[in-house]
Protein backbone atom coordinates (compact mmCIF):
# COMPACT_ATOMS: atom_id res chain seq x y z
CA UNK A 1 0.00 0.00 0.00
CA UNK A 2 3.39 2.06 1.02
CA UNK A 3 4.79 1.80 -2.20
CA UNK A 4 1.13 2.38 -4.24
CA UNK A 5 1.26 5.99 -2.42
CA UNK A 6 4.57 6.58 -3.17
CA UNK A 7 4.59 5.80 -6.61
CA UNK A 8 1.08 7.63 -7.43
CA UNK A 9 2.96 10.83 -5.34
CA UNK A 10 5.40 10.65 -7.75
CA UNK A 11 4.01 10.52 -11.36
CA UNK A 12 1.73 13.30 -10.12
CA UNK A 13 4.71 15.33 -9.25
CA UNK A 14 6.42 14.19 -12.76
CA UNK A 15 3.26 14.87 -14.38
CA UNK A 16 3.01 18.08 -12.82
CA UNK A 17 6.38 18.97 -13.99
CA UNK A 18 5.11 18.31 -17.53
CA UNK A 19 2.50 20.34 -17.85
CA UNK A 20 4.15 23.08 -15.99
CA UNK A 21 6.60 23.51 -18.48
CA UNK A 22 4.08 23.48 -21.69
CA UNK A 23 6.74 21.45 -23.88
CA UNK A 24 7.75 23.29 -27.02
CA UNK A 25 7.09 26.92 -26.46
CA UNK A 26 9.27 26.75 -23.57
CA UNK A 27 12.39 25.82 -25.89
CA UNK A 28 13.40 28.48 -28.00
CA UNK A 29 15.24 27.63 -30.93
CA UNK A 30 17.17 30.60 -32.29
CA UNK A 31 16.25 31.81 -35.84
CA UNK A 32 18.01 30.92 -39.27
CA UNK A 33 18.49 33.28 -42.29
CA UNK A 34 19.39 30.65 -44.89
CA UNK A 35 16.98 27.92 -43.87
CA UNK A 36 14.50 29.15 -46.80
CA UNK A 37 11.69 27.59 -44.54
CA UNK A 38 12.92 24.02 -44.15
CA UNK A 39 13.71 24.15 -40.72
CA UNK A 40 9.43 23.83 -39.85
CA UNK A 41 7.81 21.38 -38.46
CA UNK A 42 5.77 19.34 -40.84
CA UNK A 43 4.38 15.59 -41.55
CA UNK A 44 7.49 15.37 -43.72
CA UNK A 45 10.31 16.51 -41.32
CA UNK A 46 8.67 14.48 -38.09
CA UNK A 47 8.56 11.68 -40.53
CA UNK A 48 12.69 12.32 -41.75
CA UNK A 49 13.04 12.89 -37.97
CA UNK A 50 11.60 9.73 -36.80
CA UNK A 51 13.30 7.24 -40.00
CA UNK A 52 16.99 8.98 -38.76
CA UNK A 53 16.53 8.31 -34.73
CA UNK A 54 15.25 4.79 -35.67
CA UNK A 55 17.93 3.69 -37.67
CA UNK A 56 20.51 4.98 -35.34
CA UNK A 57 19.14 3.03 -32.55
CA UNK A 58 18.96 -0.25 -34.92
CA UNK A 59 22.67 0.40 -36.04
CA UNK A 60 23.43 0.79 -32.79
CA UNK A 61 21.70 -2.39 -31.80
CA UNK A 62 23.12 -4.30 -34.48
CA UNK A 63 26.62 -3.18 -33.66
CA UNK A 64 26.42 -3.78 -29.79
CA UNK A 65 25.19 -7.07 -30.33
CA UNK A 66 28.03 -8.09 -32.74
CA UNK A 67 30.73 -6.30 -31.15
CA UNK A 68 29.64 -5.95 -27.15
CA UNK A 69 26.84 -8.34 -26.43
CA UNK A 70 26.57 -7.64 -22.49
CA UNK A 71 27.01 -3.54 -23.26
CA UNK A 72 24.06 -1.88 -23.62
CA UNK A 73 22.97 0.09 -26.84
CA UNK A 74 22.80 3.40 -25.40
CA UNK A 75 26.47 3.65 -25.59
CA UNK A 76 27.09 2.89 -29.25
CA UNK A 77 23.81 4.38 -29.82
CA UNK A 78 24.87 7.78 -28.17
CA UNK A 79 28.18 7.54 -29.89
CA UNK A 80 27.05 7.11 -33.09
CA UNK A 81 24.46 10.25 -32.99
CA UNK A 82 27.39 12.22 -32.13
CA UNK A 83 29.53 11.11 -35.48
CA UNK A 84 25.55 11.35 -37.94
CA UNK A 85 25.29 14.88 -36.62
CA UNK A 86 29.23 16.03 -37.02
CA UNK A 87 29.23 14.63 -40.47
CA UNK A 88 26.04 15.38 -41.98
CA UNK A 89 25.39 18.67 -39.65
CA UNK A 90 23.09 20.45 -42.55
CA UNK A 91 20.55 17.23 -42.49
CA UNK A 92 20.47 17.15 -38.20
CA UNK A 93 19.93 21.06 -38.56
CA UNK A 94 16.79 20.92 -40.96
CA UNK A 95 15.68 18.86 -38.59
CA UNK A 96 15.90 20.42 -35.77
CA UNK A 97 12.49 22.04 -34.70
CA UNK A 98 10.68 18.48 -35.52
CA UNK A 99 13.41 16.88 -33.86
CA UNK A 100 13.08 19.08 -30.69
CA UNK A 101 9.32 18.71 -30.36
CA UNK A 102 9.27 15.35 -30.89
CA UNK A 103 11.71 14.47 -28.20
CA UNK A 104 10.37 16.78 -25.74
CA UNK A 105 7.21 14.71 -26.38
CA UNK A 106 9.01 11.54 -25.11
CA UNK A 107 10.73 13.23 -22.61
CA UNK A 108 7.62 13.81 -20.37
CA UNK A 109 6.44 10.54 -21.14
CA UNK A 110 9.69 9.13 -20.19
CA UNK A 111 9.55 10.97 -16.78
CA UNK A 112 5.99 9.81 -16.24
CA UNK A 113 6.35 6.07 -16.76
CA UNK A 114 9.63 5.98 -14.98
CA UNK A 115 7.70 8.07 -11.66
CA UNK A 116 4.61 5.76 -11.77
CA UNK A 117 7.25 2.65 -11.53
CA UNK A 118 8.69 3.86 -8.77
CA UNK A 119 8.83 4.31 -5.04
CA UNK A 120 11.21 5.83 -3.02
CA UNK A 121 9.78 4.03 0.17
CA UNK A 122 10.33 0.45 -1.69
CA UNK A 123 14.13 1.83 -2.03
CA UNK A 124 14.49 2.58 1.39
CA UNK A 125 12.94 -0.92 2.75
CA UNK A 126 14.81 -2.96 -0.12
CA UNK A 127 17.85 -1.57 -0.04
CA UNK A 128 19.00 0.76 2.33
CA UNK A 129 23.03 0.52 1.89
CA UNK A 130 22.64 1.38 -2.10
CA UNK A 131 20.68 4.76 -1.24
CA UNK A 132 23.55 5.15 1.47
CA UNK A 133 26.06 4.70 -0.91
CA UNK A 134 24.64 6.70 -3.55
CA UNK A 135 24.41 9.83 -1.43
CA UNK A 136 27.89 9.34 -0.63
CA UNK A 137 28.60 9.59 -3.97
CA UNK A 138 26.59 12.15 -4.99
CA UNK A 139 27.96 14.41 -2.61
CA UNK A 140 31.88 13.97 -3.39
CA UNK A 141 30.57 14.65 -6.79
CA UNK A 142 28.86 17.71 -5.98
CA UNK A 143 31.62 18.76 -3.72
CA UNK A 144 34.22 18.16 -6.36
CA UNK A 145 32.64 19.94 -9.25
CA UNK A 146 31.34 22.83 -7.30
CA UNK A 147 34.73 23.20 -5.59
CA UNK A 148 37.08 22.63 -8.47
CA UNK A 149 34.83 24.48 -11.22
CA UNK A 150 33.17 27.55 -8.84
CA UNK A 151 36.21 28.00 -6.22
CA UNK A 152 39.41 27.30 -8.77
CA UNK A 153 37.73 27.49 -12.38
CA UNK A 154 35.23 30.92 -11.27
CA UNK A 155 32.40 29.17 -13.90
CA UNK A 156 28.92 30.15 -14.13
CA UNK A 157 26.96 28.26 -10.86
CA UNK A 158 23.97 27.65 -13.02
CA UNK A 159 26.32 25.61 -16.00
CA UNK A 160 28.22 23.62 -13.05
CA UNK A 161 24.72 22.87 -11.87
CA UNK A 162 23.57 21.71 -15.22
CA UNK A 163 26.74 20.12 -15.60
CA UNK A 164 26.24 17.94 -12.25
CA UNK A 165 22.73 16.80 -13.26
CA UNK A 166 24.19 15.58 -16.81
CA UNK A 167 26.66 13.64 -15.38
CA UNK A 168 24.03 12.14 -12.76
CA UNK A 169 21.26 11.90 -14.47
CA UNK A 170 21.88 12.18 -18.32
CA UNK A 171 20.64 14.62 -21.11
CA UNK A 172 16.86 14.12 -20.32
CA UNK A 173 17.40 15.34 -16.57
CA UNK A 174 19.48 18.10 -17.54
CA UNK A 175 17.36 19.12 -20.09
CA UNK A 176 13.98 19.16 -18.04
CA UNK A 177 16.47 21.27 -15.29
CA UNK A 178 16.85 23.93 -17.58
CA UNK A 179 13.50 23.93 -18.99
CA UNK A 180 11.83 24.55 -15.42
CA UNK A 181 14.43 27.12 -14.43
CA UNK A 182 13.45 28.55 -17.94
CA UNK A 183 17.34 28.60 -19.03
CA UNK A 184 16.40 28.73 -22.77
CA UNK A 185 19.77 28.94 -23.93
CA UNK A 186 21.13 26.34 -21.83
CA UNK A 187 18.86 23.57 -22.72
CA UNK A 188 20.93 22.27 -25.76
CA UNK A 189 24.21 22.60 -24.60
CA UNK A 190 23.05 20.46 -21.56
CA UNK A 191 21.51 17.68 -23.61
CA UNK A 192 24.62 17.46 -25.44
CA UNK A 193 26.70 17.04 -22.38
CA UNK A 194 24.08 14.25 -21.39
CA UNK A 195 24.86 12.97 -24.85
CA UNK A 196 28.54 13.22 -25.03
CA UNK A 197 28.32 11.81 -21.68
CA UNK A 198 26.52 8.44 -22.49
CA UNK A 199 29.40 8.53 -25.57
CA UNK A 200 32.16 8.66 -23.60
CA UNK A 201 32.33 8.36 -19.86
CA UNK A 202 29.25 5.77 -19.93
CA UNK A 203 31.79 3.30 -21.85
CA UNK A 204 34.79 4.36 -19.77
CA UNK A 205 32.77 3.37 -16.77
CA UNK A 206 31.75 -0.18 -18.07
CA UNK A 207 34.95 -1.19 -19.74
CA UNK A 208 36.31 -0.47 -16.03
CA UNK A 209 34.24 -2.49 -13.96
CA UNK A 210 35.80 -5.90 -14.85
CA UNK A 211 39.13 -4.35 -13.83
CA UNK A 212 38.03 -3.07 -10.98
CA UNK A 213 36.00 -7.02 -9.76
CA UNK A 214 39.60 -8.21 -10.55
CA UNK A 215 41.05 -6.46 -8.06
CA UNK A 216 38.53 -6.74 -5.63
CA UNK A 217 38.85 -10.67 -5.88
CA UNK A 218 42.60 -10.79 -5.33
Amino acid sequence: EESKKGSSATDRNLVDLGSKNALDDEIEIPPEDDDGGENEVTATTIAYSLTTASMLVTLGSILTAALYPGLSDIVLTSMLTVVAATIYPRWFRDLRKSGVAIGVLFLQMFFAASGAGGSLLLVLRRAPSLVAFSLVQLAVHFACIMGIGRAVMRLDPNELYLASNANVGGPTTAAAMAQAKNWKKKILPALLVGVFGYATATTLSLAMGPILTRLVQR
